[in-house]
């Protein structure tokens, strides 16, 4: 043999074998990107399970603390509820004792009206018409506190205040004009 052919066969051998290599180099380089595909497709999987688990707990924590604050605002509701109910008691029977005791202020005006009137009708005639020139005030008068009295009912624990003080102002001023007519009388 000679020395080329010698020469040949050993260049052959040396390119075979550096194939060879460059064959394991990269199935060796293939396993390992295999290898870490599946480490990532494992630690993906992993993330998500936990990202779900996460998200699972954070749902029952939600629907708990709704629960819990839809409990508290129904206790709430019904506090309060209880309370209007006690303030509309209140002002019921406040606006009942009002309308009995200013019912009895105004019937002891009227019965001194009507004693008035019977009055009237034995006194000298300048008296009278003195007398019933100040009735029509009287009447106007008594027909205001007449309203007053009818809208008592409508009344509501904020207007109530405001309302009493007008009705007792109308009465008082009915019961100043029954005493003027008296003592022009």
């Amino acid at each position: 043999m000679n020395i080329r052919a010698f020469a040949y066969i050993a260049s052959i051998s040396i390119l075979t074998s550096c194939n060879q290599s460059t064959l394991d180099q990269k199935s060796k380089a293939e396993q390992a990107q295999q290898e870490a595909n599946e480490k990532i497709a494992h630690s993906t999987l992993e993330a998500q399970q936990k990202a779900n688990a996460a998200q699972l707990e954070a749902n029952a924590k939600i629907t708990q603390a709704n629960a819990t604050v839809q409990s508290e605002a129904t206790k709430a509701q019904q506090v309060a509820n209880q309370d209007i109910r006690q303030a509309n008691d209140a002002t019921l029977k406040l606006r009942n004792e009002y309308q009995v005791e200013t019912s009895k202020s105004v019937t002891r005006i009227d019965n001194k009206l009507d004693g008035l009137k019977v009055k009237s009708l034995s006194v000298r005639p300048k008296t009278k018409e003195r007398f019933e020139s100040m009735m029509p005030k009287v009447v106007a008068q008594r027909s205001t506190v007449n309203d007053d009295l009818a809208n008592i009912s409508g009344q509501t624990a904020q207007s109530f205040a405001s309302f009493k003080t007008k009705t007792d102002k109308d009465v008082t001023d009915l019961s100043k004009m029954v005493d003027e007519v008296a003592t022009n009388l």
